[in-house]
């Protein structure tokens, strides 16, 4: 874990670092946002610590999740600032699922059946809090609903170790990219730039996982699908 741990502080220097740089190239950054930026390198550590299957990717997500929360507040983007609030508080929850790293859950598949009941709470979620920000005049609403809603099934189908959950992002992350960068929240547009990229790396991390070992769904038990290293991606999701 420690390895892991020292990876994802390297990488988020250099993509905090690159992120500020390639703003000031472009003229899209006149100052350095020291909460913004703090934001966003805690979020990167957290999701390569998220993609390897460490744990400690929670109590990293929270911190990140309480300086966004302040961030978009500042922004006049409700939605994204009541959506960290909420997730510093229920990442709890994904920590206690995930259990230790010793004993981890395993990657599985969303069940068919469960399908439709995650479109249709998604859904009506979605239009309810649109007409609770339409009468708050709050910025964006239409994009910044759907990072909302998307984010808390996202967030809730990774707690669940579902490798799915990485499609829901990548569409999660396209509204965020929009929506930040024309909110003037250049770091946190290029951000989500690498957020949406890595979900493809997440994907595929996560399916070498699932395949090391014999999978449980909610249908059942599947067979191994073939022996990998006996350590896949080093233990291989903020």
């Amino acid at each position: 874990m420690k390895r892991d741990v020292n990876e994802s502080i390297i990488i988020a220097v250099v993509l905090t670092a690159l992120s500020y740089g390639l703003g000031v190239a472009f003229g899209w950054i006149d100052s350095v946002n020291y909460l913004e930026a703090f934001a966003v390198f805690t979020s990167y550590s957290c999701t390569y610590l998220c993609v390897k299957e460490r744990r400690i990717n929670y109590p990293i997500g929270a911190i990140s999740s309480v300086a966004y929360c302040i961030l978009f507040a500042q922004q006049d983007l409700v939605a994204s600032s009541v959506l960290n609030g909420y997730l510093a508080l229920s990442l709890a929850y994904g920590w206690y699922r995930w259990r230790s790293d010793d004993d981890a859950r395993p990657v599985t598949h969303v069940s068919l059946r469960w399908v439709p009941v995650y479109l249709g709470v998604t859904a009506v979620a979605y239009v309810g809090v649109l007409l609770i920000l339409g009468q708050l005049g709050a910025s964006m609403a239409l994009t910044d609903t759907m990072i909302l809603i998307g984010t808390i099934l996202a967030q809730f189908m990774l707690d669940n170790k579902k490798i799915e959950n990485w499609w829901v992002w990548i569409v999660v992350d396209g509204f965020a990219i929009y929506t930040y960068f024309h909110s003037g929240l250049t770091l946190a547009g290029f951000q989500y730039i690498f957020f949406f990229l890595n979900c493809f790396y997440g994907l595929w991390a996560w399916n070498r996982s699932r395949n090391a070992k014999s999978i449980r769904t909610d249908d059942g038990i599947a067979p191994n699908l073939g022996a990998l290293t006996p350590n896949p991606i080093q233990r291989a999701v903020s």
